[in-house]
């Protein structure tokens, strides 16, 4: 697929059809990336757009898509179960299409918490939460905690503005974690935006980047 443009792409998701934007990776390709959006927003939102040309040209395969309710314009599911399963069938799809075993999941708000509980698939090989949402609730550490267990490389961006994310309690519960990398946006929200709502691409893009070059890296060693 090398040299090839982001095309339109659909594929079987947990309930519907699903429509997914997937961008081929320059050069030699080594593995892959699935991106989810966050619960107001769909595949469209410029950090996701962004995520993926910087994904592509380190040689990875990117794929965003929109959950269900997205498209349906309704409400996620209970427990966020539909679009957990619509992620694991998101990254079957590109595992498929491009012929790669090394797939990487990302997501944003939402997207994030499902993207915690897709890590864990023994297929994965690592995942990117991007504005993640946590005050301590204890189901969401267990989730976290679980990343630990199943020793899945994480990387974890939130806003050291955000009002969503508890920075003390977070810190703390990463703290003994070795597989689980924690930035802090300097500046920015939840939204992982800047005061005058502007989205800190280039803030997030850079540890994002230094992360999968390692991820490779280690891949290659």
């Amino acid at each position: 697929m090398n040299g090839e443009a982001e095309r339109d792409v659909s594929f079987d998701g947990a309930t519907a059809r699903l429509r997914g934007r997937l961008r081929p990776p320059m050069g030699d390709a080594w593995g892959a990336l699935v991106m989810s959006h966050g619960r107001s927003e769909d595949m469209g939102t410029p950090l996701l757009a962004a995520l993926g040309q910087r994904a592509a040209d380190l040689g990875l395969s990117a794929l965003r898509f929109n959950f269900a309710f997205a498209d349906a314009g309704s409400e996620p599911s209970g427990g966020h179960v539909d679009e957990i399963a619509d992620l694991r069938e998101a990254m079957g799809y590109v595992r498929t299409t491009s012929g790669l075993d090394t797939v990487f999941v990302a997501g944003r708000g939402l997207g994030a918490w499902a993207a915690v509980a897709a890590a864990t698939d023994e297929l994965c090989a690592g995942a990117i939460l991007l504005g993640l949402s946590y005050t301590g609730q204890p189901e969401r550490s267990v989730a976290l905690e679980r990343l630990e267990e199943f020793e899945v490389p994480t990387l974890v961006l939130v806003g050291f503005e955000s009002d969503r994310t508890d920075l003390p309690l977070l810190r703390d519960l990463v703290a003994s974690m070795t597989s689980v990398n924690l930035e802090i946006i300097a500046g920015a929200d939840h939204r992982l935006k800047d005061a005058a709502g502007r989205t800190m691409t280039e803030a997030v893009l850079m540890p994002v980047e230094a992360w999968l070059h390692l991820r490779k890296k280690e891949r290659d060693a």
